[in-house]
């Protein structure tokens, strides 16, 4: 069985579609980077969550989510408008977990830590 896994970020929300037989599918784009600075590359991955997760998820896979996808690759070949062909990997995801981090919609500050509550080395231990 081929699996992909795979970190980064939404580079688009997500489109919510239902196909002719009444399935819900939720389609998304992520970017994940890799390399430093002036050798950094970003490959795209094309990725489709299916049924309720995609009905229910879709409000929260908003455009800079950080999220780790774990699926099944597909390699997918097009023609391209110059002519030539491309390939992109798709991905049929089996689970999504939403990381944080990275969405511009988030608040600029965190509130304060509560503080750490004291220990009392004295009190009776309960075994």
């Amino acid at each position: 069985m081929k699996r992909i896994d795979i970190i980064g970020f939404l580079g688009r929300n997500t489109e919510l579609r239902d196909t002719p037989k009444g399935d819900s599918v939720c389609n998304f784009s992520v970017a994940v980077s890799t390399g430093k600075e002036d050798q950094k590359q970003t490959d795209w991955f094309s990725c489709a969550l299916w049924g309720k997760r995609a009905e229910t998820l879709t409000q929260y896979l908003t455009t800079g989510t950080r999220v780790f996808v774990s699926g099944r690759p597909t390699l997918r070949t097009f023609d391209k408008r110059d002519g030539t062909t491309g390939a992109e990997i798709s991905i049929q995801v089996d689970s999504i977990e939403l990381l944080g981090g990275g969405n511009r919609e988030q608040p600029a500050a965190r509130p304060a830590a509560a503080p750490a509550k004291p220990t009392n080395i004295d009190e009776d231990v309960p075994f």
